[in-house]
């Protein structure tokens, strides 16, 4: 055994670096950088893919790429069975045979060096020169041609155009290009191209089911190169996994067709939504802003109004064992005397709204989280301070 990967493995322990610290300064997939030093080979999509990577992780160890390149070849052949036929033929012990077989093939072999020895050559140095070029394009880091596999759930890092970006999403791997860096970011996601400028984001629906999986915002857009924040925001849990088999009902319901892609003024929607409070429950927090669902439920006799999204405002005499039950899109006001009578919930979470006697003004509402522009919490909070 030609003990390739150990080598890259004591190099790196040689040089105190970590397996991450390596995916982090060659910008190579973990599972690669581990396959190489494992010699786990047949995980790399082709060999093209995998002589190139370990060229930039032989330079990033201080190794000779070229010398770490031959050695895969070796070691290529060593593992490669030897044919059927070499194992199972029997010895021939014919002195005259193996002489004339001999004599046959150093004539043939001449002629066809004669005939066929130019272009052989030619071919030889050509496929050779290919190879090399298909290396070069591989080999990380190349200005434009570089491939990232976004695995994180957030990144903050610099782009260039001709950069691809892959994720996986529900088992399923997504195509992000880097098209052209000039006064507004262009992008293709698949083969749908989009624009971008420095004051906007972008949120993608990649199965439109309704929830946004990606959040990817401008933070510099300079000349050749474009500083992006790329944010999963809705992580498939093990239940997203596992995918039934397709019904002819099943197959009638599921969303089809390209991402939803939604492109949003990030000025424009600071400026409209509010900041979170200091003060207040928070109920819930999230990426998204889901619907608000409360339930009174009365224990004692207490008045209640209240105001659903600007609403007219409604007012009932509540008894004990009477329930309300209200839905919102963004708002909620609720006027409550006797508020140690009446138990709430919100999005299925109880709170407090007071002490028996109390009178009570409270509002519930998605705000902003105040240094992550990203994350919503839904809080219940005094009416008015």
């Amino acid at each position: 055994m030609n003990q390739l990967g150990p080598i890259f493995r004591d190099a790196r322990i040689k040089s105190g670096k970590t397996i991450d610290d390596a995916v982090r300064e060659t910008k190579i997939a973990k599972k690669y950088l581990s396959a190489i030093e494992n010699e786990d080979f047949d995980i790399f999509p082709g060999e093209t893919y995998l002589i190139g990577f370990l060229r930039n992780y032989a330079q990033f160890l201080g190794l000779n790429p070229d010398e770490m390149v031959i050695k895969y070849r070796d070691y290529k052949i060593q593992e490669q069975p030897a044919p059927i036929e070499q194992l199972t033929a029997r010895p021939r012990n014919t002195r005259r045979n193996i002489l004339l077989v001999f004599v046959i093939l150093i004539v043939a072999g001449a002629a066809s060096y004669i005939i066929f020895g130019g272009r052989d050559k030619e071919e030889a140095v050509k496929k050779e020169r290919e190879l090399k070029q298909k290396e070069a394009e591989v080999s990380a880091p190349v200005e434009g041609k570089k491939e990232i596999l976004f695995e994180e759930e957030e990144i903050t890092r610099d782009f260039e155009k001709g950069d691809i970006i892959r994720m996986t999403h529900k088992g399923k791997e997504h195509v992000i290009t880097i098209d052209g860096i000039e006064e507004d970011l262009n992008f293709s996601i698949g083969s749908i191209p989009f624009t971008l400028s420095s004051d906007e984001r972008v949120e993608i629906d990649f199965d439109r089911d309704g929830r946004k999986d990606l959040l990817i915002r401008t933070n510099i857009l300079g000349e050749g190169t474009v500083n992006l924040t790329m944010k999963r925001l809705y992580k498939a849990g093990a239940e997203d996994s596992e995918i039934p088999l397709e019904t002819e009902d099943t197959a009638s319901n599921t969303p089809s067709g390209p991402p939803e892609v939604i492109i949003i003024k990030e000025g424009g929607l600071l400026s409209k939504e509010l900041i979170a409070p200091k003060t207040g429950f928070q109920v819930v927090s999230g990426y998204e802003k889901a619907d608000i669902t409360a339930l009174l439920r009365a224990k004692a006799t207490a008045y209640c109004g209240y105001t659903v999204d600007g609403e007219e405002k409604q007012e009932v005499l509540l008894k004990s064992g009477d329930e309300i039950p209200l839905n919102a899109k963004e708002i909620i006001r609720i006027t409550v005397t006797n508020a140690g009578g009446v138990d709430m919930e919100i999005n299925s979470i109880p709170v407090v709204l007071g002490e028996s006697g109390q009178v009570v003004a409270k509002v519930v509402q998605w705000y902003r989280d105040a240094e992550d522009s990203d994350l919503y919490h839904l809080i219940i909070d005094d009416w008015e301070k």
